[in-house]
């Protein structure tokens, strides 16, 4: 009777561990989760300061992410899906590929990390522009690219804007496909720059053999394509991968005080 008191004594020592455990773990992914939102948007407050209060103002890209740049030198563009949580900064660090993985952006320890361009991508040069981020339960990171399997969510947001220091970009969304990566040959996290039409081709119908459905939307030979890249959890090394091609490069916007784009006549 005393060895089966004592064995339900630990189970008992044990089962509370985890509960503090499992309790500690969930303070500090919400605590992680709204440092990382607030310092996003710190980053947009300092970048609307520029902005004169009584009339729109013309900011070049270059002009707009200057005070981000000189925050954090491995700044290398932002990211926005209007309609979703996607509203971040994108790093690079080429010489330690993942280190914005579990960092945020001033460089400590932070679960949600930040995105970051593939180590082997040019800004404004590379064919395809390869960017991970997490897939973030509560809808932040790149959760909005897991989203795209539905075809409604498609319909209202078919556009993705990433500027860099050198113009703001936008892109139309071609194919959204899961693959898991360990048991499937297409490797389009390889591929940064296409050396003929024959592997453009290739990178395409092998992205459209997995897609779900069909955008109506085709990319050709020549067009600077934009990899979003996520994980996805009903695969076995499973990636959720969101393709899109610029369609709109352009030197100079106009924004509010608020610092929301508006249109000049």
């Amino acid at each position: 009777m005393k060895k089966k008191n004592r064995i339900i004594d630990i189970l008992i020592v044990v089962f509370r561990r985890i509960m503090c455990f499992s309790g500690y773990k969930l303070y500090k992914d919400a605590k992680d989760a709204r440092e990382s939102r607030e310092q996003f948007e710190q980053l947009e407050n300092i970048m609307n300061r520029q902005v004169e209060r009584d009339k729109p103002t013309p900011l070049t890209a270059g002009e707009k992410y200057a005070s981000v740049y000189e925050a954090n030198n491995h700044f290398i563009g932002w990211i926005t899906i209007e309609g979703t949580q996607m509203n971040y900064p994108v790093m690079q660090t080429k010489d330690n590929p993942e280190y914005y993985l579990r960092r945020d952006f001033t460089k400590k320890y932070n679960y949600h990390g930040v995105p970051f361009m593939d180590y082997r991508c040019t800004a404004d040069e590379s064919d395809n522009i390869i960017i991970y981020a997490h897939n973030m339960k509560d809808g932040s990171m790149f959760s909005a690219v897991e989203d795209y399997m539905s075809r409604d969510f498609y319909n209202e947001h078919k556009y993705v804007k990433f500027d860099t220091m050198n113009g703001y970009g936008l892109y139309e969304v071609v194919f959204v496909f899961k693959i898991d990566v360990q048991n499937n040959d297409f490797r389009y996290y390889e591929v940064v720059d296409f050396a003929n039409i024959e592997e453009f081709d290739s990178f395409i119908n092998n992205a459209k053999a997995l897609a779900p459905y069909d955008t109506g939307v085709s990319a050709e030979y020549g067009d600077k394509l934009l990899t979003l890249s996520t994980c996805e959890y009903t695969l076995e090394d499973g990636r959720c991968v969101l393709i899109a091609k610029k369609i709109a490069d352009i030197e100079t916007k106009y924004f509010d005080a608020d610092g929301n784009e508006v249109m000049q006549e």
